[in-house]
């Protein structure tokens, strides 16, 4: 490996209270000759991030598989830009080299969870080989993988479930991994940006392992998930905003900084921190700012590749850095002679969740016969409810979204056989949409309530509950009619009956949106929720987290449609539909 690391392993950089960490992490290329700058050199201390805290986890030498030469060594900068720059403390950032297997990766993030203060963000840094198999969790390789066996890895999916619940403001992980060429796991395709899983079921744990993970760690991961679900039962358990860097998925990942051997996501992304993504001058750096940086880094250096690398982000466009300055190399100064609208056709994705994050209170759900004299039997009694805090997405799930879902394996075609359509005279099943519903930018409706779920699910999120449906609707007061007010429904605030014959795109109506930010709530698309449904829930369901019947004959739709009127656009407004069958008046978002 051709890389600057001077004092690596040595007293001289020992830091009070803190592992031995590099004094220099300068890439050099196959020549001899330095090509990238040093990510470990000094920067002003701003100590923004003193309540922060942070994972870090790193392989470099295995067994059966090729060294990912320089991931101590990257792992050691981030390290020390954490500590040097951000503030954290020492006994805030966790470094595990070549973890012994999830049940020490788990107590390590239970204690940095624990540690990291509210408001602030908590920061997971994965190093190593890693790879997802078509339908599971990302795995992080132990060093005694080999290509064919994968026990003793480290599955991440509950880790991302846990790191992204807490009192903590934001998640940001790294997962730095690709499978070495020759590695094969049961149609393993790289390693994908999932998105954040719900929080699990207290009472019944789920198991995030790929199916080679023998019974002994399950064991393990289950223990140790029961020990961290304790902490954030007694801590809360609210969502974070996140976002989440991966190199890319199968040919199109890349391990390796171009012409070194250097890890490239962690070293890229670290560079971006330092300034190098700062593309407006602003100072600040963006998560969107940081993942193009780096596509334009990786695609300059494999410019002649035809599997260029993409890199992908998934979650929220946080901001990463702020009062930084260093400038960074340049995308097409002494790497390619490519110019940058090159580089940036077909390149690395920014998956934008859309979610908005409504905090935990109480509010009042159901209908006040004296404010509102359209109330019906199953809107009352209006009641104080609490719940807990979480994401809804801000628009519904559209046909593009959909068809992604299809095209990954996650969700099923949409059967319009089975779906009953309005053809301006009756509902009939089977009926033709008409081409002016299919848009790619309309909501999907026809789906099924399962295949509704399926989608959320394929998405790391689910459906929300009727009451978190309710809330995001009617904001943390809880007054009004309709999601922008006790204003009558006009084609400014909500697609109705009275503004055209099928869906509208999504998004449309910013006068109409809610308290909160989150759109078409009232009209385009009534939405699937998660409950059963049941006339009287009201007077029985719980005043906690409120989540209906346990079981029913039919699933709650909620919000009104392009083919409603005014009373079945109020936040209160509820009925049931067969999760059989799909309803061309009905679509539906995700919740986690």
């Amino acid at each position: 490996m051709r890389m600057s690391l001077a004092g690596l392993g040595t007293a001289a950089v020992l830091l009070a209270c803190g592992p031995e960490l590099p004094r220099s992490v300068k890439p050099v290329g196959q020549s001899g000759v330095d090509v990238w700058p040093d990510v470990a050199a000094p920067l002003p201390a701003r100590h923004d991030g003193r309540r922060d805290a942070a994972l870090i986890v790193s392989v470099e030498d295995y067994t059966h598989l090729p060294d990912r030469p320089g991931a101590h060594a990257v792992a050691g900068a981030w390290y020390r830009y954490l500590h040097d720059v951000r503030g954290l403390p020492h006994r805030r950032i966790r470094w595990l080299r070549a973890p012994g297997g999830p049940e020490a990766v788990g107590a390590a993030l239970s204690k940095m969870h624990w540690r990291v203060k509210r408001d602030a963000t908590l920061w997971l840094i994965v190093i190593g080989h890693a790879g997802t198999p078509i339908g599971g969790s990302p795995v992080l390789l132990g060093p005694s993988a080999s290509a064919s066996d994968w026990r003793g890895g480290i599955p991440l999916g509950p880790v991302l479930r846990f790191a992204g619940h807490g009192m903590h403001r934001e998640l940001v992980a790294v997962l730095d991994g690709c499978l070495p060429e020759g590695t094969a796991h049961r149609g393993s395709s790289g390693l994908a940006a999932p998105g954040l899983p719900s929080p699990p079921d207290y009472a019944a744990p789920q198991r995030m392992t790929v199916s080679e993970v023998s019974a002994g760690l399950i064991a393990m991961v289950e223990e140790t998930l029961m020990r961290v679900m304790e902490d954030t039962v007694q801590r809360g358990r609210e969502p974070a905003d996140a976002v989440m860097f991966t190199p890319g998925l199968g040919a199109h990942c890349r391990e390796r900084l171009p012409g070194t051997d250097t890890p490239a996501l962690s070293y890229l992304l670290l560079g971006a921190l330092r300034g190098w993504a700062d593309a407006d001058r602003n100072t600040r750096v963006s998560a969107v700012e940081a993942l193009r940086h780096i596509d334009l880094l990786l695609r300059a250096g494999a410019h002649k590749d035809p599997e260029r690398p993409r890199p992908q982000a998934r979650g929220s466009d946080l901001t990463l850095a702020r009062g930084v300055s260093e400038r960074g190399p340049s995308p097409t100064g002494g790497h390619s002679p490519v110019d940058e609208a090159t580089l940036l056709a077909d390149g690395g994705q920014f998956i934008d969740e859309r979610m908005q994050k409504i905090d935990r209170g109480r509010f009042t759900l159901g209908c006040r016969s004296r404010r509102d004299p359209d109330c019906e039997a199953d809107e009352q009694p209006a009641r104080q409810v609490h719940l807990d805090s979480f994401m809804i997405d801000r628009h519904e799930v559209t046909w593009k979204d959909y068809a992604a879902c299809v095209a990954g394996g996650g969700c099923s075609t949409i059967a319009t056989a089975r779906c009953e359509v309005w053809t301006g005279d009756a509902f009939v099943r089977g009926a033709a949409l008409a081409p002016a519903f299919l848009g790619e930018d309309h909501p999907v409706v026809c789906a099924t309530w399962q295949q509704a779920g399926d989608y959320c699910a394929w998405k790391g999120k689910r459906l929300p509950t009727e009451a978190e449906w309710e809330r995001a609707a009617r904001g943390p007061e809880a007054r009004a009619q309709y999601p922008w007010g006790d204003s009558p429904p006009t084609c400014a605030r909500a697609h109705t009956h009275e503004c055209g014959a099928t869906t509208a795109p999504i998004g449309q109506h910013p006068a109409g949106a809610s308290p909160d930010g989150v759109h078409d709530l009232a009209g385009n698309a009534s939405e699937w929720v998660a409950d059963w449904y049941d006339k009287r829930a009201y007077r029985h369901d719980s005043r906690r987290n409120p989540a209906g019947p346990q079981r029913g004959e039919v699933r709650v739709v909620r919000g009104g449609s392009y083919y409603d009127g005014l009373g079945n656009l109020r936040t209160s407004y509820r009925y049931g539909l067969s999760p059989q069958w799909g309803y061309g008046t009905v679509g539906f978002r995700c919740a986690r």
